[in-house]
């Protein structure tokens, strides 16, 4: 009966310590994924960043090249109404 019963206690410990073990695994599998998770979060963060650096130089580049096309398309008129004055000033 005492063999018996130190049988059965033995076999609660094996599995409660089993479980106990199959906890420690599962916790370690989670923070592994969420580890995963986070350095993959970043890389695309990154990368979003990344592309968000180079629009911006984009936009830049083209708004710096209309205010130069601006600039020259001014001057050009300037130019055409100072020699139509002139012009309409020698008669």
């Amino acid at each position: 009966m005492k063999r018996e019963i130190a049988a059965l206690l033995a076999a609660a410990f094996v599995s409660l310590s089993g479980t106990a073990a199959c906890g420690g695994v599962q916790d370690r599998l989670e923070r592994q994924a969420q580890d995963e998770l986070d350095r993959g979060r970043q890389r695309i963060e990154e990368e979003v960043q990344k592309g968000q650096k180079q629009v911006e130089k984009r936009v830049d580049k083209e708004r710096r090249q209309a205010e130069k096309e601006l600039e020259r398309g001014q001057r050009q008129v300037e130019k055409q109404l100072q020699e139509g004055q002139k012009a309409g000033g020698g008669q």
